[in-house]
């Protein structure tokens, strides 16, 4: 009995060995199925997100179809206006439209078929056709690499602090701030609306490029290599592809001191201030650059055109020729622009008097000034006119737009 005891101590003091080597199988075998777990669970999240990528993505190049369908019927209409013999367009033949504003009817008409009489030429260098009105930066144009930062005012300087501003760094164009001075004086004396605030104004590229550091530093823990670069441009554009840069944008808000229920109104939803502004904005040459699906309320969504999705109060001076033919035409800058290029010499009309009148030309994409052709109507009825540049859709070359204003004011650069 007592060997059989000895024997059985002798076998137990072999189990533990054994308990260890069992214990660490087991751990292995979690360790092995916990990294195939992990693996699993990351390859579902890239092919969500890969699926939600390509549908976006199929969504945007259904709607982009159907607008270049859209203007690809409007050049044929024009072509089919084009006499069989003289190549000539009957100006009863080509296309126009019309809206009513602010119970004004408004008529625009394609007059591509006539040319500019009675001209003498002005020139205009390249740093006023950058610094235009049309200045197109969105995520497929980047900003001009001559841009100049000169010529730039702050807003609260500008305004003697009247206009409300996140803090004196907020800079824009010295058009853009008439414009957006003008705006909201008239939305005091009209509507009895103040406490705009403008938050943000023209950006740099080095400021750019924080912004989008800081954002891929926030989705890192998510995302890496090529998706974590997409998923970042959702949210903030990538450096040198931002409207901001243009000098031309500003991002607004209301604030009132100590008024708590003002400040947390959303700006385009639920602001007085925000509604009349986006409403009336284009009577003082700037338009809502961003309109998504509804936001503002009722108007149909242009992100697959801009490539903005977010819902951003950010309104941008282009010019008060442009901005009533694009409200008329509900048109956001890029398709605007294509407009322009379809319909090269349009007239704008405010209840049958002639307002606008707006002729696209070609230049070359190096030149460092060009010559344009301006009008010489008699002295005693001579109409202002006002020069506007943009840089093209989709080939970065320039245009400058010759805009005659019908209402006597001096001819300025914008």
């Amino acid at each position: 009995m007592r060997v059989n005891s000895n024997k059985k101590i002798h076998k137990m003091k072999r189990d533990p060995y054994k308990t260890l080597l069992r214990t660490a199988g087991i751990l292995a075998i979690v360790v092995v199925v916990g990294v195939g777990v992990f693996y699993l669970c990351s390859l579902a999240v890239t092919n969500d997100y890969v699926s939600t990528r390509n549908r976006i993505e199929n969504e945007n190049a259904e709607a982009e179809l159907e607008f270049n369908a859209m203007m690809n019927e409007l050049r044929a209409e024009q072509s089919a206006a084009l006499a069989p013999n003289t190549g000539v367009v009957s100006s009863a033949d080509l296309p126009s439209w019309e809206k009513t504003l602010n119970d004004t009817l408004w008529r625009i008409e394609d007059e591509s078929n006539a040319g500019l009489e009675n001209t003498s030429t002005i020139t205009l260098d390249r740093a006023s056709l950058i610094n235009g009105g049309l200045l197109l930066v969105n995520p497929w144009h980047s900003l001009p690499s001559d841009f100049s930062e000169e010529g730039l005012v702050s807003i609260g300087t500008a305004s003697n602090f009247q206009i409300q501003v996140q803090d004196n760094s907020v800079r824009v164009f010295q058009p853009a701030y008439d414009a957006l001075s003008e705006a909201l004086t008239a939305a005091k004396d009209e509507a009895g609306l103040e406490y705009y605030i403008v938050m943000e104004g023209y950006r740099s590229v080095a400021q750019q490029e924080e912004l989008f550091n800081a954002e891929m530093e926030k989705l890192s823990s998510r995302y890496s290599g090529n998706a974590l670069i997409e998923e970042t441009k959702k949210n903030v554009n990538y450096p040198g592809n931002s409207d901001y840069h243009t000098g031309m944008s500003f991002r607004m808000d209301v604030y009132q001191r100590d008024n708590a229920a003002l400040n947390n109104l959303k700006f385009q939803a639920e602001s007085e201030q925000g509604a009349w502004l986006t409403e009336n904005c284009w009577r003082f040459g700037i338009i809502f650059r961003f309109p998504t699906a509804d936001f503002p309320k009722g108007w149909e969504d242009k992100s697959y055109k801009t490539g903005v999705s977010a819902q951003l109060n950010l309104y941008r001076y282009v010019g008060k020729a442009h901005s009533a033919a694009m409200r008329v035409l509900n048109l956001c800058l890029e398709e605007y622009i294509e407009f322009l290029i379809a319909h090269p010499h349009i007239c704008v009309y405010e209840d049958g008097a002639l307002k606008y009148e707006i002729v696209r030309i070609k230049i070359a994409d190096d030149a460092q000034s060009v010559q344009l052709p301006v009008p010489n109507p008699p002295a005693a009825t001579r109409p202002a006119w006002t020069i506007w540049a943009a840089w093209s859709w989709p080939t970065h070359t320039d245009l400058s737009r010759i805009g005659r204003e019908a209402d006597g004011c001096s001819p300025v650069f914008c």
